[in-house]
């Protein structure tokens, strides 16, 4: 009865929303990948209730699963992504009530400061930006061979010279249900070794012949150049993503880098579900 009224209860959203809120199936599905429903959430709150004035407004771009091997499924997979993606005061929620909720904690942070706008805004008129903007969208990356990858990519302007925006990853097993992360793939002390080719590939990548080059475009020390666990397989190697101001300037921008499994297979560990990725 739990599983049913779960889905129900997303159902039922869907028609409650049904004013700002969109929806369609994917039908490009591999055989064993998990099926998505497209949803869109959108709010927003302007100074004094007048539309005319700034306010905030709050726009989630969604891909949820919906679907898979078994009716419990895609429930179990959202019950793992939910804390990963939005933070681990929401587990327990589906997608979509941690999506609600945070929408509302936005418009309500907004409220808050609304008298202190209201204020400036008398006193400066529109000298100061008083928008406030927050863009997310989730989707898979990767949805084969029993791998999930989920990106969240975030932008959100509150003022100031520009806004910020990242991406973030997440990689499933579905085999295990469990999340994928660099001490699931690489042996240990492999990280050095790791990030060399990392370092390497991106050099290849920029047409670049020696890690000094990189400082020439923005690029932090390139000692910073780490393995990390933000990273999503793409069914020939894994791809690393760094965001602005992580490795780089931010004028950089965000730098991915794709490393063939060729080049990091010597440092698998020997029972790594992404083994099973590597073509013969």
């Amino acid at each position: 009865m739990k599983k049913v009224s779960l889905l129900s209860l997303i159902a039922v959203m869907c028609c409650l929303y049904s004013c700002n809120f969109k929806s369609n199936q994917s039908s490009d599905v591999k055989g064993d990948s998990v099926v998505v429903t497209k949803l869109v959430l959108q709010d927003s709150y302007h100074l004094s209730g007048d539309t005319a004035m700034p306010g905030c407004k709050v726009s989630l771009d969604m891909e949820i699963p919906m679907q898979y091997k078994q009716d419990s499924d895609c429930l179990h997979l959202q019950k793992i992504l939910t804390p990963l993606v939005f933070g681990e005061e929401y587990t327990g929620d589906t997608l979509v009530q941690a999506a609600q909720k945070v929408m509302a904690t936005h418009i309500d942070a907004y409220k808050e400061v609304e008298p202190e706008f209201e204020k400036e805004m008398k006193e400066y008129g529109e000298a100061y930006s008083f928008e406030w903007d927050f863009d997310y969208t989730l989707a898979p990356i990767y949805n084969q061979n029993n791998f999930f990858c989920y990106r969240l990519s975030t932008s959100q302007y509150t003022g100031g010279a520009h806004g910020m925006y990242s991406d973030f990853y997440y990689t499933v097993d579905l085999s295990t249900w469990k999340r994928i992360l660099t001490d699931d793939i690489f042996l240990p002390q492999s990280s050095d070794d790791v990030s060399r080719a990392i370092v390497d590939q991106l050099l290849k990548k920029l047409n670049l012949h020696s890690p000094d080059s990189l400082l020439e475009l923005g690029y932090f020390d390139t000692e910073d150049i780490r393995m990390t666990d933000n990273f999503y397989l793409t069914g020939n190697g894994i791809c690393w993503v760094y965001n602005p101001y992580e490795i780089a300037c931010y004028a950089t921008g965000q730098t991915f880098v794709e490393v063939p499994f060729t080049e990091l297979v010597t440092y698998f560990l020997p029972n790594t579900p992404v083994r099973r990725l590597i073509k013969k």
